[in-house]
């Protein structure tokens, strides 16, 4: 696909990374299925994409002062639907016109930056608002109606996985975003917190990053895909002030 876009145009609207997405996606034609975004970082003065063993990151920009050129750089380690989300995050960073490297000249993106960065205010902002483009560009508010409407469950979050080939961590972080029922996502490795996801409300969870959740993740048997059903769970494992509240838990293996 080759494709024709405005980039003054698209950068016009300020440096809001929602507002940016959008000015974008207003330029495209209509699509059915995931966005082309390496043929979009291309046709916006993004002169080369390619892959590298990258220690410790997921992608690199390299740019100028004024940012009238760029090379992105992924971690050739990484999945394809990972990529795609780290050239839309570079991609960000790249259209903001408030962004400025924080890495000797250039933007240098690891993995807890793309989900959930710590660090001095200035690199945590960036990084946020890098991240709200690229899932604004990639799976955008208005073609997700079909999966946020029926009642909340991970498969419907799986679904926009694959629909706009994204990862799974990316798609889920979006359904809970976006959902009207009160969600979060525990994200785990090992049994123990990564991070943790909560959509507007949700109560404070008993757990930090770091933490082994042990008894809380006594759920049924997965299916054959890793998928547990929703299963009623004690309030009191999981929410530091239980009160009245009503939990039901499902886990992906």
């Amino acid at each position: 696909m080759s494709l024709s876009l405005d980039r003054v145009e698209i950068e016009s609207v300020g440096s809001d990374p929602v507002r940016l997405a959008g000015a974008l996606l207003d330029q495209l034609p209509v699509l059915d299925g995931a966005v082309p975004i390496h043929e979009i970082a291309l046709a916006l003065d993004i002169l080369d994409i390619r892959e590298a063993p990258l220690s410790g990151l997921e992608a690199c920009l390299q740019t100028d002062h004024h940012k009238s050129y760029g090379q992105v750089v992924l971690n050739a380690a990484s999945s394809p639907r990972r990529q795609r989300f780290s050239i839309a995050h570079e991609l960000g960073h790249f259209l903001n016109e408030r962004h400025g490297p924080t890495h000797e000249g250039a933007f240098a993106c690891s993995r807890d930056d793309m989900s959930a960065p710590f660090g001095d205010p200035r690199h945590r902002r960036q990084e946020q608002e890098a991240n709200s483009f690229a899932i604004e560009l990639l799976a955008p508010l208005s073609r997700l109606g079909p999966y946020l409407r029926p009642v909340a469950e991970l498969d419907h979050a799986l679904a926009i996985s694959d629909r706009f080939d994204i990862s799974r961590e990316a798609a889920v972080r979006r359904y809970v975003e976006l959902h009207r029922d009160c969600l979060a996502a525990v994200f785990t490795r090992h049994g123990q917190v990564r991070y943790i996801e909560k959509g507007e409300g949700f109560p404070r969870v008993n757990f930090w990053v770091g933490d082994d959740l042990g008894p809380a993740l006594r759920l049924p048997a997965p299916d054959a895909e890793g998928l547990t059903e929703l299963d009623e769970a004690d309030p009191h494992i999981w929410l530091t002030s239980p009160g009245r509240h009503d939990l039901f838990v499902q886990t992906l293996h």
